[in-house]
């Protein structure tokens, strides 16, 4: 990861960008809702305020390593001593106790436990030690110096505090900490782990700090305790050969920046507690040894990635195959700087899965190639570089995609993969809005990379109707088929067709079927977009593979589906004019798909055994309400004359199967 950040830092550090970071002991809280608590001039709690998560992620806490933050903090424990079996807990937790429900139950709590032992809010001595540091060098610094003089000394004063606290949160109760307060005082019981998880977040500030100068619930305050804390001591660095050039060594553990969606990061982890990793003589930042200034550098330049005003442009999310997310990182290497949204194009911009959003990606890309080509000062060799960085465990991070694009293959693969998308024939389904929202008719749209990675979660099976986990594919396999050149993107292509086959044809052929029957509604939201997504990507796969809708959908495969579909359709009708609306499970066609893709001279030899009392119904009745099957008998007339004189294959591999497949599903106008 060193390397990658490196170059990101030099390139931001070219183009003028500076890298001012924080101190390494200033951190940024959690994002997560929580409390914070006013603190009076006698040491107890006063006020608590409740904040969202984005506004804690705002302030800032002083920390060494994951010890001794403050005046961030999460408690121990809970506040009050509840063991694991008592039942308080499945009253709190179910559905039909009420908010207020729950309020009243806590109160009756705070009377009925004990608070819990042993819990220690005074600061360890490295805190004290940090915060003398900076006494009395900015009279903005007040509150805070103030605040370190009222918190609890030992653990005596700690409980009386706790207990002042609980009395406060007695009379905060409303829609919005409820839940919190809940945790904060009897914890959430974790019946897997078995244990008791307090995982609420609070800020300590003085109650009164609308009379100082800057108050310590403030971003400023974080900025001015980083400026006057003392650079790293001088036995922390020392003379020597950096790996990037530098003169000076770090000697202190690496940064360890909180990013988005994969979180807490070392930028290097190698526990000097393991005697393994002493094998070679040395351990820690000895093992790849940099400067204090390359290092501020490296830990700036990702913080500055990442800045919240920056997603979409420099950073996004991506999903792994192991559907947790990834973050992806993308800049113009010559206009770091600049305000296109180029991350969008390699991941997808936020959707609300609830959210219809008709070619979005589509449009985005669009947008985004037109803004590489006005953007001053580039060429076609212009280069995009891209990394993706994973979260392994709780230590360790690394980077499992770095690789580079030129601004002339980026358009001409997004244009190319976009004109690829309709590389179809014509279909759409019904899919659900929101509730009391009507059905929208939505047909294939342009997949993100994003879309092609969530298509291959998942195993389908019982004809699309149920699926299993299944690890998905690699976002770098994705851009082979993406932005890959014409041989990556054809040996892609091959894959996917096969993961396409193997994990998508069940619902292909399960949904095709319950659309001829006019049985969809046993398909979930979610079938339905996978399916969606599903023939965009088949449709894109057969464009990078050569095959285009204009020829394939007069070949052989494509019309052998398009039997079997008008097959399954005169079944319909057969059935609900003869046999009153008793329509069987499985219509014929739908029978032989299976027969048909391993075989389709064998698949259509076995149809032409079972059609003729279907055809000889439709030909001889007569009604107002038959022109649907007559229409079917029509456009049977005009496939068979179009399989007349082409050589039906009796072995199909991927390519054709998948054009059977597309055949089954496409919709024709006129029908009926």
């Amino acid at each position: 990861m060193l390397n990658e950040l490196y170059r990101l830092s030099s390139n931001l550090q070219k183009c003028g960008i500076q890298l001012g970071d924080l101190h390494q002991n200033i951190k940024t809280p959690g994002k997560a809702a929580g409390f914070i608590v006013g603190i009076d001039q006698n040491g107890m709690p006063k006020t608590v305020e409740h904040i969202s998560a984005d506004n804690m992620h705002k302030l800032w806490t002083l920390r060494k390593g994951q010890h001794n933050s403050f005046p961030y903090i999460k408690l121990k424990k809970p506040i009050l001593d509840v063991k694991f079996d008592d039942p308080i807990y499945e009253k709190l937790k179910s559905k039909k106790t009420k908010p207020e429900e729950k309020t009243a139950i806590l109160v009756q709590a705070t009377q009925n436990y004990d608070l819990s032992n042993k819990q220690d809010l005074s600061l360890a001595e490295w805190t004290q030690s940090q915060i003398a540091e900076v006494e009395g060098k900015d009279q903005k610094l007040a509150a805070l110096v103030d605040l370190v003089k009222r918190l609890p000394k030992n653990e005596a004063s700690s409980k009386s505090f706790l207990k002042n606290l609980t009395v406060l949160l007695m009379n905060n109760f409303n829609k919005l900490t409820v839940d919190l307060i809940t945790t904060l005082m009897v914890g959430d019981r974790k019946e897997k782990e078995r244990k008791i998880v307090c995982d609420v977040s609070l800020f300590f500030d003085v109650s009164d700090w609308e009379k100082y100068l800057c108050r310590v619930a403030h971003p400023e305050m974080g900025l001015l305790v980083s400026k006057y804390l003392p650079n790293a001591a001088v036995d922390n660095k020392k003379d020597g050969k950096s790996a990037f050039g530098g003169s000076e060594l770090h000697m202190e553990s690496y940064p360890d920046p909180n990013l988005p969606l994969i979180g807490r990061i070392y930028l290097f982890s190698m526990n000097q507690d393991a005697p393994c990793h002493n094998r070679y003589g040395k351990i820690g930042s000895a093992i790849f040894p940099a400067s204090p200034d390359e290092v501020r550098s490296m830990h700036g330049a990702i913080k500055w990635c990442v800045a919240d005003e920056r997603k979409g442009k420099t950073w996004q999310g991506v999903p792994n195959v192991n559907r947790k997310q990834d973050l992806l990182i993308a800049y113009l290497e010559e206009k770091p700087q600049n305000a296109i949204e180029l991350a969008s194009i390699f991941a997808a911009s936020d959707v609300n899965e609830g959210e219809i959003v008709e070619a979005a990606f589509e449009n985005k890309a669009k947008t985004v190639c037109a803004a590489l080509r006005g953007e001053a000062g580039l060429t076609d060799n212009s280069q995009v570089n891209v990394i993706v960085i994973s979260k392994v465990d709780e230590g360790r991070a690394q980077v499992v995609l770095s690789t580079a694009y030129k601004i002339k293959n980026i358009i001409q693969s997004v244009e190319e993969w976009r004109t690829a998308a309709n590389n179809r024939p014509s279909f759409s389904l019904l899919l659900p809005g929101k509730k009391g929202e009507k059905a929208l008719q939505v047909e294939p749209t342009c997949p993100s990379p994003t879309d092609v990675m969530k298509c291959f979660q998942n195993q389908w099976i019982k004809s699309g109707l149920d699926k299993r986990d299944i690890p998905g594919v690699y976002l770098r396999h994705v851009y082979d088929l993406y932005l890959g050149d014409t041989m990556i993107a054809r040996h892609a292509a091959n894959n996917f067709l096969r993961f396409s086959l193997q994990q998508l044809g069940e619902l292909f052929i399960g949904y095709g079927g319950a659309d001829h029957a006019n049985t969809i509604k046993e398909y979930s939201p979610d079938a339905r977009k996978t399916l969606l997504r599903g023939i965009s990507v088949i449709a894109i796969v057969l464009y990078k593979l050569g095959i285009k809708k204009e020829d394939y959908m007069k070949n052989a495969a494509f019309n052998v589906g398009r039997m079997l579909a008008l097959a399954d359709k005169l079944h319909e009708q057969y059935c609900r004019h003869v046999r009153k609306n008793e329509v069987p499970p499985q219509l014929i066609g739908n029978a032989l798909m299976h027969t048909a893709l391993d075989n389709p001279t064998k698949g259509l030899a076995r149809l032409s055994e079972r059609l003729p009392i279907y055809q000889a119904w439709a030909t001889k009745v007569q009604g107002d309400d038959v022109g649907l099957a007559k229409w079917v008998l029509g456009q049977m007339g005009q496939v068979s004359a179009g399989l007349e004189n082409t050589c039906i294959p009796t072995q199909a591999d991927d390519a054709v199967k998948t054009q059977i497949l597309l055949g089954y599903l496409a919709h024709v106008k006129n029908e009926g």
